[in-house]
């Protein structure tokens, strides 16, 4: 059995499990990847409360829930209000980095996650690392958080300083938006990636087919895809974005379109 069929099967028997103990349950996050190996099982039982979830609305990370009907929970804003009711139920929580005046900006993404990793932390244990203007928040199981608010001192050669919050009070403020436009050949997934990412078409292509870009969560390896709208857009390591859909044609035949980007 292959790596990608073990992982199916595992989420597969956890869900067996929640339908004899009809309590809560979830699983580790799941990369972008994982998610989208997923996709077939998540449509078949969108109707057994089974659904995504990563501690707010634009989590890249997020877990698999299974929640019984009991809590008439149906999608995901559903169950963040759930949550948010029952605090108790939530295994997730927010460790809040406090970094000095003196050293705010000098820490990024990389530099949170290197720092967890060598407290030997394993990356499934943690959801999205956002960095604020005061240092970061980073999403991650509660018994995990409670763990490193008493260990996680530094992050580099920076000072820190931890505690852990509720789901609730995560910073989605702090994500930033801006609109672009570009010019286009036409809305395939290869033209739209080298636009928004600024890279070239031949980089674009390759980083389809390499499995790196994910259109709403799903992998797309068909550099020809075409998007219609309102999609959210993922190149790994470059970041993310909405295509908003077309704008108009120029007199050359040339296709405007309207981009949400992530800054």
């Amino acid at each position: 059995m292959d790596e990608n069929k073990f992982f199916i099967k595992i989420i597969e028997d956890r869900f067996r499990r929640f339908q004899d103990r009809y309590v809560i349950m979830n699983s580790d996050f799941l990369s972008l990847e994982q998610q989208s190996m997923l996709s077939g099982f998540l449509r078949s039982h969108g109707r057994d409360g089974v659904l995504l979830f990563g501690g707010y609305e634009d989590a890249e990370r997020k877990q698999i829930f299974f929640m019984p009907d009991y809590t008439q929970v149906g999608n995901e804003e559903e169950l963040a209000a759930y949550f948010s009711e029952n605090p108790d139920d939530c295994p997730l929580a927010v460790l809040n980095i406090n970094v000095p005046p003196a050293e705010r900006g000098k820490l990024g993404h990389r530099d949170y996650l290197g720092a967890l990793m060598g407290e030997g932390i394993k990356r499934e244990k943690l959801g999205d690392i956002i960095v604020t203007e005061d240092g970061a928040q980073i999403i991650a199981i509660r018994e995990m958080a409670e763990y490193l608010a008493r260990n996680f001192l530094h992050a580099g050669r920076v000072s820190v300083k931890t505690e852990v919050v509720s789901i609730n009070e995560i910073s989605v403020c702090e994500i930033r938006k801006k609109i672009d436009k570009f010019t286009i050949s036409s809305p395939r997934i290869d033209n739209i990636v080298a636009a928004v990412f600024g890279v070239s078409r031949k980089a674009a292509t390759e980083a389809i087919l390499r499995g790196k870009v994910f259109v709403n969560g799903i992998e797309i390896i068909k550099p020809d895809f075409s998007l219609k709208g309102g999609e959210k857009v993922v190149l790994r390591g470059k970041g993310k974005a909405i295509y908003l859909g077309e704008q108009g044609t120029s007199r050359k035949g040339k296709t405007y379109i309207k981009v949400e980007s992530y800054i």
